[in-house]
């Protein structure tokens, strides 16, 4: 079974504000049950797309080979995983175009993107919040 279908068969989605007390708090899912929000499903997968290498996944989002990107969804915050091209998220779960994302879902893509650092600042803030 690849990671994909059984990171969908076994996530359940819960806000941050709901499981932590916290705003904003970005984990990598390493096991299941996979709880977790838009950040969390965009980052455990990207992180097992690179092997559970934190250092490939880093490499790969400092060449853009992959990028976690912000949007909104009818008017709420929401990230997506960008990988060689093809877009994903919890909602679609599934490779997808960001066309196909605004058409079908109503995704309004930002011009900015979570850049390498602010993400590594993200996932040792999460922790230290949560901990």
């Amino acid at each position: 079974m690849s990671f994909l279908v059984e990171l969908n068969k076994k996530f359940k989605y819960r806000r941050d504000v709901d499981q932590y007390g916290n705003r904003d708090a970005w984990f990598i899912m390493k096991q299941p049950p996979y709880v977790g929000d838009c950040e969390d499903y965009s980052l455990t997968l990207l992180y097992n797309l690179k092997g559970r290498s934190l250092l490939k996944m880093f490499l790969s989002l400092l060449i853009r080979e992959s990028k976690i990107l912000r949007c909104t969804v009818n008017g709420n915050g929401h990230a997506v995983l960008r990988y060689r091209g093809k877009y994903i998220d919890n909602n679609f779960k599934e490779w997808t175009t960001k066309k196909d994302m605004e058409e079908r879902g109503s995704y309004v893509f930002s011009p900015w993107l979570y850049i390498p650092y602010q993400v590594c600042i993200k996932l040792i803030s999460g922790f230290i919040k949560t901990r």
